[in-house]
């Protein structure tokens, strides 16, 4: 039994252990078996399948010509532009048991999904930073319009006290057109009782009494209109704490966003990261 297991040489073993090798290689992959001049086989998937070598010779500038020629593991990238589709290659050499080198083992690795997945990295990337930019203008969009409701909030506040002093300015108008229509009446009578000497202060007590008039009538239009912007004021009232809330809630939410956002793209950093290293 012993016997038989040595009846391969190193290179023949190689070359019968290459497709389980190659098996156990995931994705899109090669396992080349060579001497030191020429591919014994290239077990190949995928892609690679273009790039079989089985029975060619070894070209001089490849990565497995290197490690003949060192001695050492060589590993080389290959861009698409070069074949069609990238693809890593490495190779190492192999040694016999006095330490001279009999050939080597190739390894190629297409990198199709590793390029797939940085473009796709990188697009998400860019997106992600247009989204981020806007949702910081959004964010200081929602600010702005939370420091302008806390602002309508205190001119609100403002205007219901304004309204209220108009109405006790209004309320003294009203009494002193009272008094001076009272005024006019009495002044009236007065010159009806001195007859014909009284007949000029009997003018004056008239447009006393029109001037009082006047002054009622315009009080109560004054009070009409103040009435009309109570009204708008007591809606306005009702509607600003919602908005005030609102966008109290809209600013707290786009900053969360935003800090969402930057949290995965240091997320898709590291993907990219991985894909490198793949």
């Amino acid at each position: 039994m012993e016997n038989e297991e040595k009846k391969y040489s190193l290179i023949e073993a190689m070359v019968k252990l290459a497709p389980y090798f190659h098996q156990l290689l995931p994705g899109e992959s090669s396992i080349a078996v060579t001497d030191k001049e020429t591919f014994l086989d290239d077990f190949c998937s995928g892609e690679l399948t273009k790039l079989a070598n089985k029975g060619k010779p070894i070209p001089e500038k490849s990565v497995i010509r290197k490690a003949l020629q060192t001695g050492m593991l060589q590993e080389s990238i290959y861009p698409q532009e070069l074949y069609g589709f990238p693809f890593k290659s490495t190779s190492v050499a192999v040694k016999d048991d006095q330490g001279n080198i009999v050939g080597a083992f190739g390894r190629g690795m297409s990198l199709s999904n590793q390029v797939a997945l940085i473009g796709a990295a990188q697009s998400f990337a860019a997106t992600n930073e247009e989204i981020s930019a806007s949702t910081e203008e959004l964010s200081a969009s929602a600010q702005e319009l939370s420091a302008g409701m806390e602002t309508l909030n205190l001119l609100k506040a403002e205007m219901e006290e304004q309204v209220n002093k108009t109405g006790v300015m209004l309320d003294f108008i009203k009494k002193v057109a009272e008094n001076s229509n009272l005024l006019g009446l009495n002044a009236a009578i007065e010159a009806a009782r001195v007859g014909e000497a009284g007949r000029g202060f009997e003018v004056v007590a008239t447009e006393i009494r029109k001037m009082a008039d006047n002054s009622t009538k315009s009080v109560e239009e004054i009070e009409e209109i103040i009435g009309t912007i109570k009204q708008k004021v007591a809606i306005i009232s009702k509607e600003i704490p919602g908005l005030l809330e609102v966008s109290r809630h809209q600013a707290a939410a786009t900053e969360e966003i935003a800090a969402s956002i930057q949290g995965l793209m240091e997320y898709v950093q590291k993907i990219e990261e991985i894909a490198q290293k793949i």
